[in-house]
């Protein structure tokens, strides 16, 4: 078995065969880095109440350090996921544990900012995007499982 990555015009072709089935994860991965830098740009967005949630979830940072954090550890989450999906579209033999961790944590993530939004008892259109965001990576987390099995196992059907 040949575990050599691909490369020259293999590897680009290897890339965009597989990004078409992986697009939710090339999504999210940029929702969430774009998502930091956000926060990072916008130094005043916590002060909202919308964001009162975030504040009370992370109270035992000082209020203005929360969304630098935040949109730090987001950036680095999102651009983390990226180069992760680069390597695994790059490799012969896929890595789909690096995509079901990956996906695991934007699960986390997007739950957790659904969770801090609900908590700031305002109702906006967060409603609408951040839960279907966590619905997302779940179906993300289970076709990476998908494709682990049929890199174990062989496909089936």
């Amino acid at each position: 078995m040949d575990h050599q990555p691909y490369t020259g015009t293999g590897l680009w072709v290897q890339i965009t065969h597989r990004f078409g089935p992986r697009m939710p994860e090339w999504f999210m991965a940029g929702h969430t880095a774009v998502f930091g830098f956000v926060l990072l740009i916008a130094p005043e967005l916590f002060t909202q109440p919308t964001w009162a949630g975030f504040l009370k979830l992370f109270s035992w940072l000082p209020p203005d350090a929360v969304q630098f954090y935040m949109g730090v550890g987001m950036l680095i989450a999102g651009l983390a996921r990226v180069a992760g999906l680069i390597v695994n579209g790059a490799r012969k033999h896929v890595t789909p544990r690096i995509r079901q961790v990956s996906a695991g944590v934007g699960c986390m993530i997007w739950f957790g900012i659904t969770y801090a939004f609900a908590s700031s008892d305002v109702v906006s259109t967060w409603l609408a995007i951040y839960p279907l965001f966590g619905i997302c990576e779940l179906v993300n987390i289970h076709r990476a499982a998908h494709d682990e099995g049929e890199t174990r196992n062989g496909r089936t059907g």
